[in-house]
């Protein structure tokens, strides 16, 4: 492969002097630390240092054909299910959160909490809870609160930082600073929210999270409280997903020398991604089947994050209305997509408030997240080729005693802290005492499990 393109092959880096080159970078600096990570943890086993099995498709000579491996998850927010049931998830799913608590993976979600929520006034920077590489924004008619459109995004922040210009924070002491065109970032905002955005509005103000004043802000006023253009809670980047897809290829296994292969176990024992999403034990357990068939794995040009499809099974609009005239794919392509719209065509004097789904009236955005799926897609290659021994986990998974729904990982030889008991039961615990009753984890969450359809 000769370089590496844009997410969905989308073409505002020609408007950028250099902005294709720069993505190519940028992502080849990402594989570079990621696989730099993996070489550092194969080499410290003491039984013999491993064969790196994540490789960057631009230096790898493959010796047999790419095989693509689509991994597949729903939109919805596990998380948010976990914490607080389907009914108030929903509403915190159409809601904004404050930046500055947020805190993904020792407390899930806490920033939720009310009184948290006053450090707004401090912070002024809002992000969307919804971790599952899909994010959403309802826009409502003032008067009677209907819902008029619903707009979906799957474009990585770093994509936007690429065309707007400013630094990314790939690593520790690892980023790369893009050039830019914000004339031209302007430009495209305007074009798809439809309001008066100005290059100024765009800036960051007041230092936060790593960016300067003058670079490019992500959780800027059109992409929170305006509007949206791309993903913009935390753990939501192209950076993360190749980590991710990386960190996945070590085998791992328990003290008792047992291997480690279902998704929320594997998640907690290798301590990457968020263990209470639907996106990341799944992607790391579908990575890691892969390496356990002594592949070779990567993630598949154009790297990126996409919906892949939206189930209109069980919607009903009246008047005759179809479904599908109220769909339109913006950015990208079936398959592939970056951006979506749902909006009764105005034409027929109906709004999205008149949509029933499995016969419930819509009320919230995330009814219709419950409906689409998203995806990325490894590769796999020269199976049957590398032969690297199993390494022991370096982290153990934990639930509440009072709440056995939330995961928790913790460091493998520390104490497991009051409150807490393991999640899944060993035939020989860290301690040899046995590690008690076994909990079993919530399955990757679908609308038909909690929706009724």
């Amino acid at each position: 492969m000769r370089r590496f393109d844009p997410p969905a092959y989308l073409t505002d880096l020609d408007h950028v002097p250099g902005g294709r080159q720069q993505w190519d970078e940028f992502v080849s600096l990402c594989f570079k630390s990621s696989i730099d990570v993996q070489k550092a943890v194969l080499s410290s086993d003491q039984t013999k240092p491993g064969t790196v099995q994540f490789f960057d498709p631009k230096q790898y000579d493959a010796k047999t054909t790419l095989v693509e491996q689509p991994i597949v998850w729903n939109a919805f927010p596990k998380t948010l299910i976990l914490k607080f049931g389907r009914d108030r998830a929903l509403q915190e799913a159409d809601s904004l959160w404050p930046l500055s608590p947020y805190d993904a993976y020792h407390k899930p979600y806490d920033s939720a909490l009310p009184a948290q929520r006053l450090m707004l006034a401090k912070t002024k920077v809002w992000f969307r809870p919804l971790d599952e590489y899909c994010e959403w924004f309802v826009e409502r008619d003032p008067a009677t609160g209907r819902i008029a459109r619903v707009t979906f995004t799957s474009e990585p922040p770093e994509y936007w930082t690429a065309i707007f210009g400013g630094s990314v924070n790939i690593d520790d002491g690892v980023s790369y600073r893009f050039s830019g065109n914000p004339e031209y970032a302007a430009h495209l905002y305007r074009e798809l929210t439809g309001k008066p955005v100005e290059v100024d509005d765009l800036r960051v103000k007041v230092p936060f999270g790593g960016l300067q004043v003058g670079d490019y802000n992500p959780n800027n006023k059109w992409n929170t409280t305006h509007g949206i253009a791309h993903l913009n809670c935390p753990p939501n980047s192209i950076g993360a997903e190749i980590r991710l897809g990386a960190d996945a290829t070590i085998l791992r296994q328990r003290h008792d020398g047992t291997p480690v292969t279902s998704p929320d176990e594997l998640i907690c024992c290798s301590r990457y991604g968020g263990a209470n999403r639907n996106s990341d034990p799944t992607i790391g357990a579908t990575v890691n089947a892969l390496a356990r068939l002594k592949a070779m794995v990567t993630l598949v040009n154009p790297v990126g994050l996409y919906m892949d499809d939206i189930d209109l099974t069980g919607w009903e609009l009246p008047d005759g209305i179809a479904p599908a005239e109220c769909i339109r794919i913006v950015r990208g392509e079936p398959g592939r997509i970056e951006r979506l719209v749902v909006e009764v065509p105005p034409e027929t004097g109906r709004s999205l408030s008149d949509l029933m789904i499995g016969g419930v009236p819509l009320r919230w955005g995330g009814q219709i997240a419950e409906c689409i799926t998203v995806k990325l897609v490894g590769g796999a290659t020269d199976l049957r080729t590398v032969s690297n021994d199993r390494i022991e986990c370096v982290g153990q998974a934990c639930v509440l005693r009072s709440d056995t729904r939330l995961l928790r990982a913790i460091d493998i030889g520390t104490n497991i802290p009051p409150g807490l008991m393991p999640a899944f039961s060993e035939p020989h615990s860290h301690d040899g005492r046995g590690a008690g009753p076994a909990v079993v984890a919530t399955l990757n969450y679908s609308r038909r499990a909690h929706g009724g359809i």
